[in-house]
């Protein structure tokens, strides 16, 4: 009984102690509150002399089309010390902690805290750490370093560290790395998103972050307004077609001993991008190369829409495709081929310097003679009614894809002071002007589509605070008619059968063509290599995708018939696969059988 007693005793003297503690407490911060000194420090926070601070919002996750997650945050810590909490122990604890801890410059970060507390103008630094360039960047630590530092600031008996703070933020993650680099871009250290989809929704993923005066008045200090998080992203790219599509451009590389290379795929008729890829890969968790190298135009962050190229025979496409529309040829239509041809004093050959005799339209085509095409652009088309159709196609201008960096390319008209009639000529094959993947891609994707051009996008939907928002397909225009897309994609098919291209996929009807292009230099096009390109789509019937494949400066062979049509016919080998798009003959049944049931 006595035990007893004692042990009540003992409870009621911890609660009673307890209880003093808290009321202790409360005085104390009434005190502060309201006591003779609430209107100094009130003073000082309203003249502006507490510290200001930022608190980011968490910033906007994304995903693929499928829901698959590539882009998140993590959260670290950054090093912050308050100048007037420094003792004299403390700016000789702190150095020698973290030196020990994080294997850091004790000297250095000595140096800093004496200097800031002998500045008046400081009251929180962020201590920072030197570059292997020389630079400055501030010191972040994850969560197990914190845990370890936590516990030494908590210690009485350990290091004197007054002063130290641990500030958490986020760092930007991305579980896909180099596979979707290109597309989303990547987030600095300041929080910034640049390039990609970081740059371009940079405003809508980082949400509102909110600036803050520090509070010396206890019951103030928690009275912030809590920043609004980012939206989120689901994107049009499939992750899987995208990893498909990365798989056979590295095989063509590596067999090719190619530079680097791309392949984009778009869904003509919703404008939605279902992979863009592009060796070399970047990830986006270590930037800092591509940074430096992004003044480079063949080595730029987003290559598919701030890389410019000259596309060479692929841009016949359109040249034909335009003079079928204006009515000034036909397929059958036919051209003496000898050879060569002059336009405006300039001497055009084809690209193996042969002549191939009387050929049809299909067959200028099929065998990508220059010479015709420059004679249809030239004698048929005419400049006026050539670059008007190239206008109409987007060739010049921005595609408007929500992607950050996206430039217009270079292409010279009449009334340009450099412009000459030789450059209608070389234009009619692809060479002289420069375009973007994206821009080649769009205009193509008009002849899959029927003729109707539609605006390529990156997003499919918006998930943020105020509900869900899903960008609608924007048409671009109706560069040609129905009727042309049709002729023009039949004669590709066609030309593609004939000549046995690597291109085809059997089981499905497809169109496209080759391009083989010499490279710009300052000094003029370059002998050695080249850039060998394909561009196709398909099914004929239904298109349902638009392929470019490029390939950089291939070693084995610089032809984009032998180089990039069979990483055309692989991608499209496994897209069929992975869309769900049955054979020709399949689907014909099936039409076969439903208008049977209906009868």
């Amino acid at each position: 009984m006595t035990t007893a007693r004692g042990f009540v005793g003992r409870s009621a003297m911890i609660l009673f102690m307890l209880g003093l503690s808290m009321v202790a407490l409360i005085v104390q911060l009434v005190r502060v509150q309201f006591g003779p000194f609430a209107p100094v420090f009130a003073s000082q926070t309203q003249g502006g002399l507490g510290p200001v601070e930022k608190r980011d919002a968490d910033r906007g996750l994304i995903f693929d089309r499928n829901g698959k997650l590539l882009a998140t945050n993590n959260y670290l810590f950054y090093l912050e010390v308050e100048t007037r909490q420094l003792t004299d122990a403390s700016i000789k604890d702190i150095p020698v902690v973290l030196a020990e801890l994080l294997d850091l410059e004790e000297l250095e970060l000595k140096q800093q805290l004496t200097m800031m507390r002998n500045d008046s103008n400081y009251y929180r630094i962020r201590l920072r750490q030197k570059t292997s360039e020389g630079g400055w960047i501030p010191i972040t630590i994850d969560k197990v370093a914190a845990g370890i530092l936590q516990q030494f600031l908590q210690d009485p008996a350990g290091p004197d560290l007054t002063g130290l703070a641990l500030v958490p933020d986020q760092e930007r993650v991305y579980p896909a790395r180099e596979i979707m680099g290109h597309v989303i871009g990547f987030v600095n250290q300041e929080g910034e998103g640049y390039f990609g989809v970081e740059g371009f929704y940079d405003d809508w993923l980082s949400g509102k972050p909110v600036n803050f005066q520090r509070a010396y008045i206890p019951f103030d200090a928690g009275a912030q307004a809590d920043p609004t998080a980012g939206a989120n992203l689901v994107l049009t790219i499939d992750v899987d077609i995208q990893m498909s599509a990365a798989t056979a451009l590295r095989d063509a590389i590596e067999k090719t001993k190619a530079e680097s290379g791309q392949v984009v795929v778009m869904d003509p008729k919703s404008g939605e991008i279902l992979a863009m890829v592009a060796v070399p890969e970047l990830d986006p968790e270590h930037y800092e190369e591509w940074i430096r190298l992004d003044s480079d135009e063949e080595r730029v962050v987003a290559p598919a829409v701030a890389g410019q190229f000259e596309p060479g025979s692929t841009f016949k496409t359109l040249v034909m495709a335009i003079a079928l529309n204006e009515g000034v040829v036909s397929p059958g239509d036919e051209f003496m081929d000898t050879g060569e041809i002059e336009i405006g004093g300039h001497i055009i050959r084809n690209w193996d310097v042969e002549a191939y005799g009387p050929q049809n339209m299909l067959g200028c085509l099929q065998y990508s003679l220059n010479t015709c095409l420059a004679y249809v652009a030239f004698d048929k088309l005419g400049a006026a009614r050539f670059y008007a159709g190239m206008e109409d196609f987007g060739i010049g201008s921005t595609t408007g894809i929500d992607m950050a960096g996206e430039v217009s390319g270079q292409m010279r008209v009449p009334g340009d002071p450099t412009w000459t009639e030789s450059d209608l000529g070389t234009n009619a094959f692809g060479q002289g002007l420069s375009l973007t993947t994206m821009q080649l891609l769009t205009a193509v994707g008009a002849i899959a589509n029927g003729g109707v051009m539609v605006q390529p996008h990156i997003v499919q939907q918006v998930v943020g605070p105020q509900g869900e928002y899903w960008p609608k397909s924007t048409v671009l225009g109706r560069p040609i008619s129905e009727e042309t897309a049709n002729v023009i994609s039949e004669m590709l098919h066609l030309a593609l059968e004939a000549e046995s291209s690597a291109s085809l996929v059997p089981g499905y009807r497809l169109a496209g063509k080759t391009g083989t292009a010499q490279i710009a230099t300052e000094y003029g096009y370059d002998p050695h290599w080249t850039i060998a390109s394909f561009i196709g789509w398909g099914p004929l019937d239904d298109p349902q995708f638009v392929v470019f494949v490029r390939v950089d400066k291939p070693q084995i062979s610089p032809w984009g018939s032998v180089v990039a049509a069979p990483v055309f016919k692989e991608v499209v080998e496994r897209l069929v696969i992975h869309l769900a798009i049955p054979p020709d003959d399949f689907r014909d049944q099936l039409v076969e059988t439903n208008l049977g049931d209906e009868d």
